[in-house]
């Protein structure tokens, strides 16, 4: 078997790890956090948003270290730092303590548990199959998602909030530090391969295009194409954060019970799956420019269903329509990257685009919180980001095409 389907596995499970512990446990954790400590919607989203606030910060550095150092120090660095993080939550007596612990610890820690390190690495390892073993990896985040919330509610359920981000501190460094450390290798020709695993000519000229064509941080953000990806994907980060980290507080309000409505995290999670494996295989057939505009119309299917007061069980269509969705963008934008900067850019590219991308992500949160404590209600939220996908979509006319070689 081709060696680059272990670095596809190393990278399933650290997304799995990173998004299933931190974005989509969040709504979980933020339920039990705003009981303990009387806090409103917005207020519960402080962890999240200092997040993602220094998560874009530093993901300019993170993506230059993630071109230049072993994968293997960075992705336990970030086991080390989420554990860490974890553990310090289960002290915090405020809710300004929890923002301080997501920022400090979780930030880095999602990014090297993250696409960043994950996609950057599978990059190296594929060429003519980038975009199948792009989704694959990428169906961890929704392996995680789909195992960790109802995982940790239980948890937080039998031993409290406290001492269960304590064992999760401990699962996390058991499920990522040694798969990372014994089975990451950086590049093909570290052990005398090809990428694809491709033999004689094809391969050396895979590996040729894999190392050359550097381009320097203002080349990059030169390119229309960087800025162009950067508002469609941002977008779509914007709806999906803000719609998972209110999920359970917005279902709950609906009649659910807490723990159905982690299910919803679940299912959407599921979805995910799916969706990844569906666009990771149309990312290496179809131009990418039509994949990503599909994924914008499933977000906007899940906002309209999302939005209907009745019957309830249009919920679970919305959060498997979102799931879709979110698991077919991942790939997709990590297929758009390799097409428009090339192997060599890759983790430069994605550092780069990371700070763009967070006030879309870090804002919707809050605001979704501040609109439903304004108004009583999330069907103005779901308004709102139905108009700025459809936005966002314009953008996709002025892209060149983006069909994947060979």
């Amino acid at each position: 078997m081709f060696y680059g389907w272990w670095i596809v596995l190393v990278g399933l499970v650290v997304q799995a790890v990173g998004a299933g512990t931190v974005s989509y446990s969040y709504s979980v954790v933020a339920h039990h956090l705003g009981q303990e400590f009387q806090a409103g919607r917005m207020a519960m989203m402080a962890g999240i948003t200092g997040c993602t606030l220094v998560g874009g910060l530093v993901s300019p550095r993170l993506g230059a270290l993630a071109d230049r150092h072993p994968m293997r120090l960075l992705m336990t660095a970030g086991a080390l730092s989420l554990a860490v993080g974890f553990n310090a939550l289960s002290f915090t007596t405020a809710v300004w303590q929890v923002a301080v612990c997501y920022a400090l610890f979780m930030s880095s820690a999602t990014m090297l548990l993250g696409p960043l390190t994950a996609t950057t690495l599978i990059a190296r390892w594929f060429s003519s199959r980038r975009g199948v073993a792009l989704g694959i990896a990428a169906v961890g985040t929704s392996v995680g998602g789909f195992l960790f919330p109802p995982l940790l509610q239980a948890m937080m359920s039998g031993f409290g909030w406290r001492v269960a981000c304590r064992l999760l501190g401990a699962l996390i460094l058991g499920l990522t530090v040694p798969l990372a450390w014994f089975l990451v290798v950086d590049h093909p020709a570290d052990k005398g391969l090809n990428p694809d695993g491709a033999q004689g000519t094809a391969g050396r000229a895979a590996t040729a295009a894999a190392t050359t064509g550097h381009l320097s941080t203002a080349a990059i953000l030169r390119r229309a194409e960087f800025w162009l990806i950067a508002l469609g994907v941002g977008v779509l980060f914007a709806v999906y954060t803000a719609v998972l980290t209110n999920l359970v507080p917005f279902a709950v309000g609906r009649g659910l019970t807490a723990a159905r409505a982690a299910m919803l995290v679940s299912l959407l999670s599921m979805a995910g799956i799916v969706g990844k494996l569906v666009f990771g295989l149309a990312a290496d057939r179809v131009d990418l420019r039509l994949a990503l505009a599909a994924a914008m119309l499933l977000v906007c299917l899940a906002l309209t269903l999302f939005r209907a007061v009745d019957p309830a069980w249009l919920i679970w269509c919305g959060s498997g329509a979102l799931g879709l969705a979110a698991g077919g963008m991942l790939p997709v934008w990590g297929a758009m990257l390799g097409k428009a900067f090339g192997v060599a850019n890759y983790g430069r590219a994605m550092g780069l685009m990371t700070p763009v991308l967070m006030p879309f992500s870090m804002i919707s949160p809050p605001l979704a919180g501040r609109i439903f404590d304004v108004t009583g209600d999330y069907r103005l939220v779901f308004e709102v980001f139905f108009i700025a996908v459809l936005v966002s979509a314009l953008a996709l006319t002025r892209l060149p095409a983006m069909r994947q070689a060979g």
